[in-house]
């Protein structure tokens, strides 16, 4: 069995998301218009409350079944739909995010296990190269919380490290393994001030400062 395994998270942990959707916003608004660009997120931020969770092609469907073709023609459809079809995710890795990842696999097993749809965030995870670094050890869920058992029976170790932004995710899942996990929160993204009844194990401003723990701290955490 694995002694050391590593939940990794992807938006605002390894990847700026916060960055990548000011960029999207940008190129929407040249594409659609800034009417359209507010409606397409309008809907997107309706799909997320609903599914608990972002779905751009859900969101891209509403509005082509929104907006009459009038006024959003197939080909400007097309357009925007290439663009998160091709966003070049990689350029937003935050520094040293890959050998971030290199460095954690030499001391145990690395997992990315992140929240989104099965579409556009398993794009993002292998446009990124994210998905390589990990040697294609990839779990995408809507709650990755409500599934660590399933998550505990595929990696099976003595000890995990579920590395985060979000404290909320980091409490739950501490609150259900116990001493079984290490939780690391990681202060990046919008979630860096969020205020939780939660101490986690360990706190790093960026991400590459992951690197500077040994197995050992993991473990004792």
């Amino acid at each position: 069995m694995t002694q050391l395994a590593f939940l990794l998270d992807v938006d605002n942990t390894l990847l700026a998301n916060d960055e990548v959707k000011e960029h999207l916003d940008q190129h929407l608004q040249s594409i659609l218009g800034d009417a359209l660009a507010k409606r397409f997120w309008e809907i997107y931020e309706h799909v997320r409350q609903e599914q608990s969770v972002v779905n751009i092609p859900l969101t891209l469907q509403r509005l082509r079944e929104e907006v009459p073709t009038d006024k959003l023609d197939e080909q400007t459809y097309q357009q925007a739909h290439a663009l998160f079809d091709h966003y070049p995710f990689f350029q937003n890795l935050y520094p040293q995010a890959i050998e971030t990842l290199h460095y954690l696999r030499t001391l145990g097993l690395t997992i990315i296990v992140s929240d989104g749809d099965q579409y556009f965030q398993a794009e993002k995870i292998t446009n990124s190269h994210l998905a390589e670094a990990v040697e294609g050890r990839v779990l995408i869920y809507t709650h990755k919380q409500r599934h660590l058992d399933e998550i505990l029976q595929l990696f099976p170790a003595e000890q995990y490290v579920m590395i985060d932004d979000k404290p909320q995710i980091l409490a739950e899942s501490k609150r259900l393994l116990g001493k079984r996990l290490t939780t690391v929160f990681v202060k990046q993204g919008k979630y860096a001030l969020e205020v939780e009844n939660f101490i986690p194990d360990i706190s790093v401003e960026h991400i590459s400062e992951v690197q500077n723990f040994t197995a050992e701290q993991f473990l004792q955490a």
